[in-house]
């Protein structure tokens, strides 16, 4: 397989997903004209990167509509995948341990010999495949909680940068929701870590599946987190938040041992600072938690309510905790 040149892939015989766009990603490749399949894996330790790479090759040899690719980390597709109806599983496993899953998409059937050829490809790829996976673990490291596998604080201030920016330039709504949970201090007195820790990991998994962006949820620490909300979900910021402290509230394990969560929410206003937006919705935080619990403030936009204030609190929550 080291005989097939990139000279030789020329765009008008590459498939749909694997063509480049010469304005866009020409630039984002590297010029590897004289490399083999192998050293073009090698000069990138991203993931995506090296699917495109992979792509080109095996569009070169096969008739596919698509690639797709399952790591521990997320799924990956080729640029302009597509299912089709006939797909073909690979299992890249290096050493024993299996890297990835890869899925192949054609409208024609997978023949022994063409899984042959997507084998020979696949052994070229597996170390560079491994280096990309053991960096994007490390990445995966520096900017999550280990705990929650929420981004972390440093995660949190690279994205909220970026979501300002991104909200003035599309002239969008951005929102901050900063949340800390009522009783945490008690729960961890009278029942031990090991137990806040697991209604740490409970809220972590309220907060997922009440949220579409999970990439936009943080966990910084005790039991502070902290969500940005753009675009859609910034539009109803405080449908979001409300469903947010519901899903929490109203959690068994959490009904069982009086935990609950008040919020602070602000919404971006024109010319404002970074830490003027945070001060805001730590600000709302502040007062939701002084007015009682299981409370969401609200500041940067008209609440149409006479009152800001609104209670998620249910009527077991008052009870004591009790032992599983």
């Amino acid at each position: 397989m080291d005989c097939i040149m990139t000279r030789e892939l020329a765009l008008d015989v590459a498939p749909s997903y694997a063509a480049l766009n010469r304005c866009q990603q020409t630039d984002s490749l590297p010029d590897c004209s004289e490399q083999t399949l192998t050293s073009q894996l090698q000069t990138s330790l991203d993931i995506q990167q090296q699917l495109d790479i992979f792509s080109m090759y095996v569009g070169r040899l096969l008739s596919i509509t698509g690639i797709r690719l399952n790591t521990a980390f997320g799924e990956h597709s080729a640029a302009g995948s597509s299912n089709s109806c006939h797909a073909y599983k690979s299992l890249l496993v290096l050493n024993q341990q299996c890297l990835a899953e890869v899925h192949y998409h054609s409208d024609q059937p997978f023949s022994p010999s063409q899984q042959r050829d997507l084998v020979l490809l696949e052994s070229e790829w597996l170390f560079a495949l491994r280096n990309a996976l053991v960096v994007a673990r490390l990445q995966q490291m520096a900017l999550k909680d280990p705990l929650t596998a929420l981004g972390n604080r440093r995660f949190f201030d690279d994205s909220f940068a970026k979501a300002i920016q991104l909200s003035r330039r599309r002239q969008q709504t951005c929102a901050l929701l900063l949340l800390d949970l009522d009783n945490f201090k008690q729960l961890n007195d009278n029942f031990g870590h090991a137990m806040g820790d697991e209604l740490l990991i409970v809220v972590a998994d309220c907060m997922r599946e009440a949220l579409r962006q999970t990439d936009s949820l943080f966990r910084f620490g005790g039991d502070e987190f902290a969500v940005i909300l753009a675009d859609e979900d910034a539009d109803s910021a405080d449908l979001v938040a409300r469903r947010l402290l519901k899903a929490i509230n109203q959690h068994h394990k959490c009904v069982q041992y009086g935990i609950t969560a008040s919020a602070g929410l602000a919404y971006l206003q024109p010319l404002q600072a970074a830490q003027q937006f945070f001060a805001a919705a730590d600000r709302a935080l502040y007062e939701a938690k002084a007015s009682g619990k299981a409370n969401l403030r609200q500041t940067g936009r008209e609440v149409l309510n006479s009152a800001a204030a609104v209670s998620f609190s249910t009527s077991q929550t008052s009870n004591p905790p009790v032992t599983c």
